[in-house]
């Protein structure tokens, strides 16, 4: 199952809700995956999904509103490749098919599609995000968090695409809108506003599984980072350690460790014989202890005691 399958059926298990809700999700299933046919009998109503959860979340709200609704299913033939059934729902040109179009406001009185956001059954809340909801339901994706943040609904029209940018930004989201071929988007790509849509819209297992997996994410970056900062920190010693000891064997071949006063006398015997220490860890074996800048300052001037000999060979 893909994870957008997971976050719909976890969607579709939820109740329906109380009746602005109901309406408010119907008409974002519809808006975004009917298809409206209008002839001399009056309109009438084809739907497709490939979800047989999301077939029967649409009937059981299109009973729930008008129990006497005409609504034939039909299952059969294949989606795309790899894919399971598809499950039609078609509602013939009756008159409580087109009173509840116009409630929902997706067609004018003249039975014309409306082409546009039913705002007026989208004045609650609870009621734009049960839009929300069903409109994912019809046609919305999320990618797996193990490979980013990403989340869209696609839209025929871009009046469609701008008024649910509208609806998400009054809950408090950020979407963004981009055209693709001949449809539009309103995508999510922050962590953030993705967690608040599936809170809005009631996804909350699927919630605590991508919060899961972005905290997952943040402790390995923080343990990576941490990683290569010692590493770095590491390699920088040994180099550091390394010049030290060539130094210090250049000064003992050439005019001998007895001839450096009695502090750099020290500091050279522990470095020959602690090579892997740092420079705090050879301050702390001194008699007595010195301080990293203390110790600093003594290699300092190993160093430019062998730098002396150095061109003095030249």
């Amino acid at each position: 199952m893909s994870f957008s399958n997971r976050v719909k059926d976890e969607m579709v298990r939820l109740p329906l809700g109380n009746g602005h809700e109901i309406k408010a999700e119907l008409a974002g299933l519809l808006l975004s995956s009917g298809n409206l046919n209008i002839d001399n009998r009056g309109v009438g109503l084809n739907w497709e999904s490939e979800g047989a959860q999301v077939a029967r979340r649409l009937y059981a709200l299109l009973r729930r509103i008008q129990e006497n609704l005409q609504v034939q299913i039909r299952v059969g033939g294949k989606g795309q490749v790899g894919s399971t059934q598809r499950y039609r729902l078609a509602v013939a040109p009756q008159e409580g098919l087109s009173r509840l179009l116009e409630e929902l406001g997706l067609v004018e009185k003249n039975c014309l599609p409306s082409g546009r956001i039913p705002l007026k059954v989208l004045e609650r809340e609870s009621a734009r995000r049960a839009f929300l909801r069903g409109f994912f339901l019809g046609r919305g994706s999320i990618s797996d968090p193990k490979s980013g943040y990403y989340l869209e609904l696609l839209c025929e029209r871009e009046q469609v695409a701008e008024g649910i940018k509208g609806v998400e930004s009054r809950l408090g989201l950020k979407p963004g809108v981009r055209a693709r071929r001949n449809f539009w988007l309103v995508y999510l790509n922050r962590v953030e506003d993705i967690l608040n849509f599936l809170n809005l819209t009631g996804a909350h297992q699927v919630l605590l599984d991508v919060e899961s997996s972005r905290i997952f994410k943040e402790m390995r970056g923080t343990v990576n980072r941490r990683v290569n900062w010692e590493t770095a920190n590491l390699e920088k010693t040994i180099k550091a350690g390394l010049k030290q000891m060539e130094d210090i064997g250049i000064i003992a071949e050439n005019r001998g460790l007895n001839k450096l006063p009695p502090g750099l006398q020290d500091i050279a015997r522990l470095r020959v014989r602690y090579p892997h220490l740092t420079l705090k860890e050879l301050g702390d074996r001194c008699e007595p202890p010195v301080g990293k800048s203390g110790v600093n300052h003594r290699m300092r001037r190993i160093s430019r005691i062998a730098d002396e000999i150095r061109r003095e060979g030249k």
